[in-house]
């Protein structure tokens, strides 16, 4: 009983730490925004598909998002609404993606990304195997490049950004 408990409270706990862990990354090392950003998401990508490997799994088709022609999704661009979303999936023995679903997110703002997202995961195809993969996971991150604090802004919008910075920190 006692090894039960333990069990269910590392898995709640593990489960947790995704959503409590998440932080926009850092962004200072590098000359762009952009190039932070790629290679970041390259970064993540390259270590997923290396664990997927490892298990015996390789990607045979993945894709992408389609945020596009969609008025939520357009203002919460539009308001840099920040955050992650982290999913789970199954793999079947033909490759197809089954039983995708939103595990955690950072915050509600963020989870009008998810729709597309989960549209996606569903066609993603794998390499067929002898074996099914259940509860593979996959974190889709939204950040957007801080503003820099200009001289020649007046007084309310210097207070406005370094208020946005100090709570960025």
């Amino acid at each position: 009983m006692v090894k039960q408990l333990f069990a269910a409270v590392s898995l709640l706990v593990a489960s947790q730490a995704f959503s409590l862990d998440w932080q926009r990354p850092d962004c200072s090392g590098f000359d762009s925004f952009s190039e932070c950003r790629n290679a970041e998401r390259n970064g993540y990508r390259q270590q997923k598909q290396q664990e997927f490997r490892e298990k015996g799994l390789s990607f045979w088709y993945y894709e992408r998002p389609d945020f596009s022609d969609n008025k939520k999704i357009e203002k919460a661009l539009k308001d840099k609404v920040e955050g992650a979303l982290f999913f789970s999936f199954n793999v079947e023995r033909d490759g197809s993606v089954s039983s995708v679903v939103l595990k955690e997110k950072t915050n509600e703002e963020v989870q009008v990304f998810a729709a597309p997202i989960l549209a996606a995961m569903k066609n993603w195809q794998f390499v067929p195997s002898e074996q099914s993969w259940p509860n593979q996971e996959w974190r889709f991150q939204f950040y957007y490049e801080a503003e820099q604090c200009e001289e020649g802004k007046d007084d309310e919008d210097k207070k406005a950004c370094m208020s946005e910075e100090q709570s960025a920190s």
